[in-house]
Order: structure tokens, then sequence, then C-alpha cells
């Protein structure tokens, strides 16, 4: 190596990447560190939901929570300050989007090795099941930390701070901050986890929100054949074990937990029959009873078949959580709809399962699709 080649190397090295890496660090432009906050600097972040498995375990393993809300991102539009007024504690909101339930298990025990979990909120789903989706093919992020997270270690993120796509998005948000340009990408929320819509609020605001184009694009892609969330659905015992490792620990580590269905919106629901999954959806809600009873809010009643309720065609708006929780816990205090949720047990599952399918709706799937 000659002189020239010898010193610009060394000056990378040297000055460059550390640079790069403090600036990084500092400006924090997903929120992982909130190391410092400055208004006009870096006080607006960009989303963070591309990097969940970094952020949320970061958060478990530095703060304390007694309560642990579990799922997919269906649980992730849950409120967990609503949670907080029945367990009178601390909530984390540490939904995974798409999850399967072998990542559930392994990040509730994550959770558990840094936290005192008295109580678990789980909102199970259907998606969850599906044996035609892996860790390794579907999960990528959450493949390339599988091991750390399996055996419990900190996940560190040096490689987002010495790395130039960061280096980017600091600079956009460090110059939208001196502009004082607000973000309004989705992200989740420092303090517990929850995914805010910040971007879906905003449009709601201003007019430009588009309830059935949304619902009609998001139905497409969970029920797209071959890529989507449901391709080639086939229920997985495999994944069964998980959901019921999760609940067996619960059991024998006196956790209190709650489980239920979320409510999707009811065309979502009628689309499971157009789809040809019905079967598998009813079997899905007959091995769950066989572990745990759970409240079922799917089907069509008050609370679903409004979609100024959601956000999409599964996603409910923030401010449900409050109807969700009550029914949960039991909470006669607050008015929830007769026909929003029942309590499953194996006595009146067959019975339940009847009624909901008595309440399918003809859906043309093929049109959306």
């Amino acid at each position: 190596m000659n002189g020239k080649k010898w010193i610009r190397t060394w000056f990378i090295i040297i000055i460059i990447i550390p640079t790069v890496g403090v600036f990084n660090y500092l400006i924090d432009p997903y929120g992982m560190n909130n190391f410092v906050k400055i208004n006009r600097v870096n006080k607006e972040k960009t989303g963070n939901t591309g990097y969940t498995y970094r952020f949320k375990t970061n958060i478990v393993r530095n703060y304390k929570f007694d309560t642990l809300m579990l799922g997919t991102s269906r649980v992730g539009v849950m409120n967990p300050e609503v949670v907080n007024k029945y367990t009178n504690g601390n909530t984390f909101n540490f939904e995974v989007p798409g999850s399967i339930t072998e990542q559930q298990y392994k990040l509730f025990l994550y959770t558990l090795k840094y936290n005192n979990i008295k109580t678990l909120v789980y909102g199970i789903d259907f998606m969850s099941f599906n044996e035609n989706r892996t860790i390794k093919n579907d999960f990528k992020e959450f493949y390339k930390l599988y091991n750390k997270i399996d055996n419990k270690q900190e996940i560190s993120n040096y490689d987002l701070y010495f790395n130039l796509k960061t280096f980017k998005e600091s600079a956009i948000v460090l110059f939208k901050n001196i502009l004082n340009k607000k973000s309004f990408e989705a992200k989740y929320l420092f303090k517990n986890g929850m995914r805010d819509y910040i971007n879906h609020t905003e449009a709601l605001k201003n007019g430009t929100f588009e309830i059935d184009k949304r619902i009609e694009s998001s139905i497409k892609s969970y029920f797209k054949e071959n890529t989507g969330t449901y391709k080639n659905y086939k229920f997985s015992y495999e994944y069964l074990k998980y959901f019921k490792k999760t609940i067996d620990y619960c059991r024998n580590n006196n956790i209190k937990v709650l489980v239920y269905i979320p409510p999707m919106y009811s065309a979502h629901f009628d689309a499971f029959n157009s789809a040809g999954y019905y079967d598998e959806f009813e079997l899905f809600k007959k091995e769950l009873v066989q572990i745990t009873n759970y409240v079922d809010f799917t089907g069509h009643n008050t609370i679903t078949e409004n979609k100024n309720n959601y956000w999409d065609s599964s996603h409910l708006r923030k401010e449900l959580t409050e109807v969700v929780m009550a029914k949960l816990f039991n909470d006669n205090l607050i008015q929830v709809p007769v026909d929003f949720g029942v309590y499953i047990t194996k006595d009146n599952i067959d019975n339940h399962l009847e009624n909901l399918k008595e309440q399918i709706q003809n859906y043309d799937l093929n049109k959306i699709k």
C-alpha cells in the first residue's frame, strides 16, 4: 500500500467512521436510544417500525414493566395506558407484525428475563398458526437476531449507528427538524411500544384518509395467493405447541393471562369463507379452547360492521382499546355493545361457531384480488 492510500485508509478509520457513528447516535433518527432530544435538531423522528425487534428488546431490557401485551400488530394498536388502569401497573406492548407463535414465545421469555411480569394480555391471531410461514423465510430481521433472542442476550445497535443508510436518515431528520417539519410516519412509542398511526391520524384530520381504499388494499395483501399473509394456509400444530408453552408458563408461574382473538372488519371475516380458509379458521378456535378460555371478537357485530372503527381491514383505532379491554377485564362500568365479544369455553365453542357461520355474508374476494 502506497503512502496516499495508507493515509486515506486511516483517515476513514480514525476520523470518518467515528464521526458517522457519533452523529447517528446523537441524532438517533429511529428513536433507538433517546439519549438526547433537542427541539429543532432531533425531536421529531422518522418511522421505526422496520426495526421492531431491536427497538422493543432494548426497551424491555432497560425499563421495568409488570404487564405485557403480546401478539401481532392487531394488538399493537391497542393503548397500554388503558390496560394500566386494570393492572395498576406499567404495561408494555410487545406486538410483532404478522408474527407466528414461536416468535411470540421467544420474545415472551426474553421479556421475562428482565421484567417481573404479573399479567399477560395475549391477542392471538389466526395468521400466527400458518404452517407455510416460517421465521427463516418471512421474518428476516428476527432470523438474524434469533440466537441472541433465544439466549436472552443484549442486542446491540452498533451496526445501525455505523451505517451510511442511517447517516442519510439522520441528515434527513436533522434537516426536517431545522425546518420545523413534523414527521407523520407510523412509529412505535418509546415509552410503551404501542404502534402510533400518526400518518393515518393526520390524514383523518385533513380529510385525505380513504377508509374504503385502505380496507380493500388490506384484504388484498392478506389474501393474495402465494404472497399474502394467509398464503396456502394450513393450521400448524407445531405452532400450537408454542402457544401452549406460553399459557403453561403463565399458569406455572402465577402470571395472570387474558387471551382474546382481535376483531377484524366484517368484510375481512367474510373473506375467509370466500378464500376457502373458513374450516381452518374454525379449527384454530377449536384448538385454542382446548388450551385456554378466551374472548372471541370476530364475526359480525356492532363494532366490526362499522368501518370507521378501523384503519384498514384488521387494525382497530386506538380509541377502541377501551371497549376491548373492558370486555376482556369484565369491567361492567364501561358500556360495551352486547354483541361485541363472546367468552369461549369448551362448553359453548360449538354453539358459538354455529352462530358465526350463520353470520357469513357473500364476499367477492376475486374482485379484490
